[in-house]
């Protein structure tokens, strides 16, 4: 299992008026499965990613992520769990401006203390995966997030399976 709500809800309050973000919510997530998590605007898509990244804590109910009891970890360990287990895929980039690209794949590694020759080789590993290789050296601004001027996909990624 890779996480597991139980009765996990989000409430925001604001003077004296509360805004229920997620109502209470039981789910198993287990690894290898596939989650679509659909819904209109303001049905707590966004804040159970959340809850599940590790960003936010649950108002009421119990969370757990890889074995651990979120609503029990201290702001310190819930990054370490963050850094060590979770990966975000954001819309946008969500990189850092004044760092390269190569820079910005290599941080979250260095974070968790590996080796700089081993962190340099899985970074060029993955932009490699990725057909950036060439683009290792640009800054954010410089890359391309719109669909007029997308980055080329590498083949494998591109070869119909048909």
């Amino acid at each position: 299992m890779i996480a597991e709500l139980k009765g996990v809800g989000k409430d925001y309050r604001t003077g004296d008026q509360t805004i229920v973000a997620l109502q209470p919510t039981n789910l198993i997530l287990n690894e290898g499965e596939l989650l679509l998590i659909i819904g209109p605007s303001g049905s707590g898509k966004t804040t159970l990613l959340s809850l599940l990244g590790c960003v936010i804590y649950p108002s009421y109910g119990d969370l757990w992520v890889d074995g651990q009891h979120v609503n029990k970890l201290s702001e310190k360990a819930l990054a370490r769990l963050r850094l060590n287990t979770i990966g975000f895929v954001f819309q946008n980039f969500n990189l850092l401006a004044p760092l390269t690209a190569e820079d910005n794949v290599m941080m979250p590694l260095q974070l968790q203390g590996i080796r700089t020759a081993e962190a340099r080789d899985r970074t060029e590993q993955a932009l490699k995966t990725v057909g950036m290789t060439d683009r290792r050296r640009n800054l954010p601004k410089q890359l391309s997030g719109g669909s007029n001027n997308e980055l080329p996909l590498p083949a494998p990624l591109l070869q119909n399976p048909n």
